[in-house]
Formats: structure tokens, sequence, C-alpha cells
């Protein structure tokens, strides 16, 4: 039967024979490569996430430890105390140090709103949220308060812990993030611009 079979064809059969168990081989070896592929990236994308976690957790315990001896009091002391509209106090200050203008009832309930609590930031504690890690509290103004860009430098100094003009931020400040900032102009005051603020803040503590 053989002997019927084209000698060409017979060659090409023994060929295809011979060669069918490296063909199964390399599909063999090329099923576990792809499976060697497949873990690799998959031991990749476990190393990324690995480095991303413990960078997050890195910088979280950077944050944790530059805040970890904040002033609970910080706002009380530090916000709550600044006195605004300086320039417009000294000037009715010596206005009504003059004898010509001191029974100026005007002037005078004008000091008494700028030096009183009227135009103090008075905060109100909100929400308190505690975590195994840190407490948040929100904190906002009482009532609006009149300033002029200098108070506003020195109430962000404050706050962001960014050093504007001459000031200079107190220690031990917890961490502060503005959650409601509004500014509108009130009144052209000679060459001072005076706004009406309204503020609210979250304050972070780290246990």
């Amino acid at each position: 039967m053989l002997d019927k079979i084209p000698l060409q064809r017979l060659i090409i059969g023994v060929l295809c024979i011979g060669l069918l168990p490296f063909f199964i081989v390399l599909l063999n070896f090329m099923s576990k490569q792809a499976g060697v592929d497949d873990l690799q990236s998959a031991l990749t994308s476990v190393q990324e996430e690995a480095f991303i976690r413990e960078k997050k957790q890195s910088v979280n315990m950077a944050v944790r430890n530059h805040y970890r001896e904040a002033d609970h009091f910080y706002i009380d002391k530090f916000l709550e105390t600044i006195t605004f509209l300086e320039p417009e106090v000294e000037s009715l200050q010596k206005i009504l140090s003059n004898t010509n203008y001191a029974e100026d009832e005007e002037a005078k309930k004008r000091l008494e709103f700028l030096t009183g609590s009227a135009n103090s930031m008075s905060f109100v504690e909100g929400v308190v949220q505690t975590s195994p890690l840190f407490q948040e509290t929100t904190e906002t103004l009482a009532h609006l308060v009149e300033i002029n860009i200098t108070d506003l430098q020195h109430i962000l100094t404050r706050i962001e812990g960014v050093e504007m003009g001459s000031y200079r931020t107190p220690q031990y400040r917890p961490q502060l993030i503005v959650l409601d900032f509004k500014l509108d102009k009130k009144e052209l005051s000679g060459k001072n611009e005076v706004f009406m603020l309204n503020l609210k803040l979250l304050k972070r503590e780290f246990l």
C-alpha cells in the first residue's frame, strides 16, 4: 500500500509526524509562558499597590507627627484674639481724643464696634467626628466680621501656616481646613477697603 503513495507525499507525511511532538512541546511552553507573564504582571501590580499604600502611610505618618503636639485651644488663642481694621481704630481714637470731636456719637459707636466682641472672630463648634487616629470638629464663625486686606493676610497665616507679609505662624497649629470662605466688599473708607468675612473651618486633631 505504501508503494502506491508518491515518495514526495510520503516524505512530507513523515516530516509532519516527526514535527508533531515539537509543536506539542512548543504549544505547552507558550501556554506556560503566558501563565508566567500573567503571574509576573500580577506581582508587579501588587508591588505597585504596596508601594502606593506605603507612600500614603508614610505621608499620613508625617502629617500625624507634624500635628501631634497641636494646641487644642489654638483657635481661641490665635484667631479669636485678632483685632481688625487697626488703621481705622487708630484714626477714630485720635478723633475722639480731640476735644472738638469728643462727643461724636457716630465715631464712638464705630470705635466700640471695632474694638468689642461684635467685630472679633468667635467660632461655634459643630459636629465632632472621632476615628481611631484623629478627631474632626467643624468651627463656624458666629457672625460676620469686618476686615481689610492686611487682616486677611493675618488670618490666612494663622489658618494655613503660610507666612504672609510680616505675619508668622504661631507654634502648635492644628490642621485647619477651610470648608467655606466668603468675602464681600462693604465699602471704601479713604484708601482702605473694608470686607465682610464669613468663614467655616474643619479642625483635625490627631490622637
